[in-house]
């Protein structure tokens, strides 16, 4: 099955039927305008896989990820464990209630 593509008029036309096919399918819908790309429309399912993968790369290390890191990059101890702690450190209590 090929990616699907809209128009945003389309998509602001037709947007509890686009829900409906997100849902329904296991790619994102791409949002046109003008005829080019401009946003993606995705499943929460899609969403949290692409999240999870993300987030393996980040753990693992991509080259580009490890050089981003500079000085740190060959340090084995960064880890899920060590960005966990570190977001812990920094994680505001500050909410919008």
């Amino acid at each position: 099955m090929g990616q699907k593509t809209y128009s945003a008029t389309e998509v602001k036309n037709r947007f509890g039927r686009v829900l409906r096919e997100v849902s329904l399918s296991d790619g994102p819908i791409v949002i046109e305008r003008d005829s080019k790309p401009v946003a993606i429309i995705m499943s929460i399912d899609e969403y949290k896989r692409s999240m999870t993968a993300t987030r393996k790369t980040a753990v693992t290390g991509s080259p580009q990820l490890r050089n981003s890191f500079g000085m740190w990059r060959n340090r084995q101890d960064i880890d899920e464990n060590w960005l966990a702690d570190g977001r812990a450190r920094w994680e505001s209590d500050w909410s919008d209630e």
